[in-house]
């Protein structure tokens, strides 16, 4: 009797062409397999610190804050209670004159005649000691002038007259004032005056920072108080009360005074760091010695805050923000397309955050892949990540025997 034959010598003695077909089939199974996609890796620190922070010299007494236009707070002295600000409130009253009756560079804007009541305000008010200029009944000033007065030589008779002008009545005016200030943000602000004069006008330096980044973007009010000096009708010329004004970038812009507020100063100065331009806001509040105290604290915290100042390359195109590797083991890189540079100040903390994309198993070089949003204070940039070379996609060979 002839043996059995099994399965495996069968399909052995099938004809050639079988076998064939089988693998071209088994073959063109694999080459028709959807091919995985590749999830890139971050390289990129979640935040990293830049330099070491400095130790600012902060006036002793009263209060204070610096503060750079784009990267934000550098720091502050002296507390959250609120302090008298004197004639630093001045500058709300400029600001929403302003607002209420806007003016171009070199308008003068509406005349405003002044009235025996103002003359008698003018007496009352210089009895009491505050800063003022002398006025006549039926002189003329322009709403420019007025500014001029106010800003430059202090005069608590023209931010009454301006007051007056331009809501009817000066209790008005100081409720749209305590009004503006709320929408500023300013919440440690309360005025009483429309002078600063009364101590219970009070403030701290971070709010009167806000109000002069504010006023400072109307170019009317940044012209007025970068003036060393100016002449009115009656007084002649009127002196800016800024002493440090032209000193070491300083371009305004109030300053304040009284016995219960000490000195108090609000400052604007325009720094060159590294080659690029840096607007920094200063505000000092109660300084013994009025004024000059003022100025000193002020001037000791500008020297130091510019050599801890750097325009720093936070990023540099071609830097290799990702890395990848397909299951074909192509590998490759991840780049930023462009470079991003800020002037910071030392002790900064950068933060990255990388969103990527899954590769497919082809994309031509220099395609984008991603994006780096990079934050370091008030500073934002959104980098696009690109493929430093192409991603090829996997050979003949890997495609067929895949999962074998």
């Amino acid at each position: 009797m002839a043996p059995r034959s099994t399965g495996v010598s069968t399909l052995f003695r099938r004809p050639l062409p079988f076998l064939l077909a089988l693998v071209l089939a088994v073959a063109g199974f694999q080459y028709a397999r959807p091919l995985p996609v590749t999830a890139a890796t971050s390289i990129v620190p979640v935040a990293q610190r830049i330099g070491t922070a400095p130790a600012l010299p902060w006036p002793a007494q009263g209060a204070a804050a610096l503060v750079i236009d784009g990267l934000g707070p550098v720091g502050s002295s002296g507390g959250t209670a609120p302090l008298p600000m004197a004639s630093t409130a001045k500058m709300m009253t400029a600001l929403i004159v302003l607002e209420d009756h806007p003016l171009a560079l070199n308008d003068p804007g509406p005349l405003i005649v002044v009235s025996r009541a103002d003359v008698s305000t003018y007496v009352a008010e210089q009895n009491q000691g505050k800063s003022v200029l002398p006025v006549v009944a039926g002189e003329r000033l322009t709403e420019y002038q007025l500014l001029q007065g106010l800003l430059l030589p202090s005069a608590s008779n023209f931010a009454d007259m301006l007051a007056t002008w331009d809501v009817g009545s000066v209790p008005a005016f100081v409720n749209r004032m305590n009004a503006r200030a709320a929408s500023l943000g300013m919440s440690a602000t309360h005025y009483a005056d429309v002078s600063g004069f009364s101590p219970l006008s009070v403030s701290i330096p971070s709010d009167l920072i806000v109000l002069a980044q504010t006023a400072m973007q109307l170019p009317v009010f940044a012209q007025i108080v970068a003036q060393p000096q100016a002449t009115l009708p009656v007084n002649g010329v009127i002196r800016n009360l800024d002493a440090l004004l032209g000193q070491g970038g300083i371009v305004g812009i109030k300053t304040g005074h009284t016995d219960q507020a000490g000195g108090c100063f609000v400052v604007a100065a325009d720094l060159s760091i590294d080659g690029q331009p840096a607007r920094v806001y200063g505000a000092v509040m109660g300084q013994p010695g009025a004024l000059q105290g003022a100025f000193a604290a002020t001037t000791t915290l500008l020297r130091a805050l510019a050599p801890v100042l750097h325009l720093r390359t936070v990023v540099h195109r071609d830097d290799v923000i990702a890395r990848y590797q397909t299951p074909w083991a192509e590998s490759g890189t991840i780049v930023a397309a462009q470079s991003v540079a800020w002037v910071l100040i030392d002790g900064t903390t950068l933060a990255g955050r990388v969103k990527l994309d899954d590769l497919p198993s082809t994309l031509p070089a220099a395609t984008r892949v991603g994006t780096l949003s990079l934050d370091a204070g008030l500073h934002r940039a959104q980098v696009p990540l690109i493929l430093a070379s192409a991603v090829n996609g996997p050979d003949l060979g890997w495609r067929l025997t895949r999962g074998f």
